[in-house]
């Protein structure tokens, strides 16, 4: 019976097919103004610099995002963080001096994904360019609390899917830990899931459960998941399928690594 009921949700992925009026899933467009902190790492290639996923500024020479999307072999010379901008392109761009990834991270397990990249110059602060407040680790965020999703990714699952060139953002709720770990568990335990990522403490999940069609999706990864509108509590991670109503979206849980960001920015 537990395989049946497993087989019928996942089937809902393809089924229900998610909202598409963002490119974040289910999202609108959003403002820098309400995301001043919104860093946009680009990576340096054929003498250019290219968008990647998301960061956020949390301090005028530091950037939160994840080395699972990064890359564990990315070299500090060939980055630069875009801010200041709801665009892909436009604001300004700094030069990264320094990506510090956590000890602990390693490209298959995806535990401890967070990583700190330290800029070359400050970024000059304006009403489009602050930076966020880290949730310390004992902040209160209880189940089913409202907070925001915000990048640049694609609208849909799927391949070639164009992603937005402009900010978007979606309201998500915080997804019991508890919860969300049993329900990867079981996915992983099926036949041919094994494949699948374990939620680990240091983790948040997030999405409307039971009912889909907002969250994050490529190209958002290592983005904020914010709360009180500037208060960063996650780092855009993973997800099984964007937008899936039983499986929720996985962030990096900033409140469990609020003294190593301290430490490293």
């Amino acid at each position: 019976m537990r395989l049946l009921v497993f087989l019928v949700l996942v089937g809902a992925a393809c089924a229900a097919k998610p909202q598409e009026n963002g490119r974040i899933i289910g999202g609108t467009l959003a403002s820098i103004y309400t995301y001043p902190f919104m860093a946009n790492p680009n990576w340096q290639w054929g003498g250019n610099f290219h968008p990647g996923g998301g960061g956020t500024l949390i301090t005028p020479t530091a950037v939160v995002s994840v080395p699972s999307f990064i890359g564990v072999n990315a070299r500090a010379e060939d980055q630069g963080i875009r801010l200041g901008t709801a665009e892909l392109a436009g604001g300004i761009l700094i030069p990264v001096s320094q990506i510090i990834i956590h000890s602990g991270f390693d490209m298959r397990r995806r535990e401890h994904d967070i990583l700190i990249m330290r800029l070359r110059n400050a970024a000059p602060l304006s009403n489009r360019i602050r930076p966020a407040r880290i949730a310390g680790a004992n902040y209160a965020l209880p189940d089913n609390q409202r907070v925001y999703i915000a990048g640049w990714g694609i609208y849909a699952p799927g391949v070639g899917i164009p992603r937005s060139h402009q900010l978007r953002h979606v309201d998500v709720r915080v997804v019991n830990h508890a919860l969300c770990k049993q329900r990867y568990a079981e996915l992983r335990a099926q036949p041919g899931f094994d494949y699948v990522l374990p939620v680990y403490p240091g983790n948040l999940c997030t999405g409307l459960l039971d009912i889909g069609g907002q969250d994050f999706c490529t190209w958002d990864y290592g983005g904020p998941v914010v709360h009180q509108g500037d208060i960063l509590v996650g780092a855009i991670s993973w997800n099984f399928v964007c937008g899936h109503p039983f499986f929720p979206g996985v962030s990096t849980d900033i409140r469990a690594y609020a003294n190593w960001i301290v430490q490293n920015s």
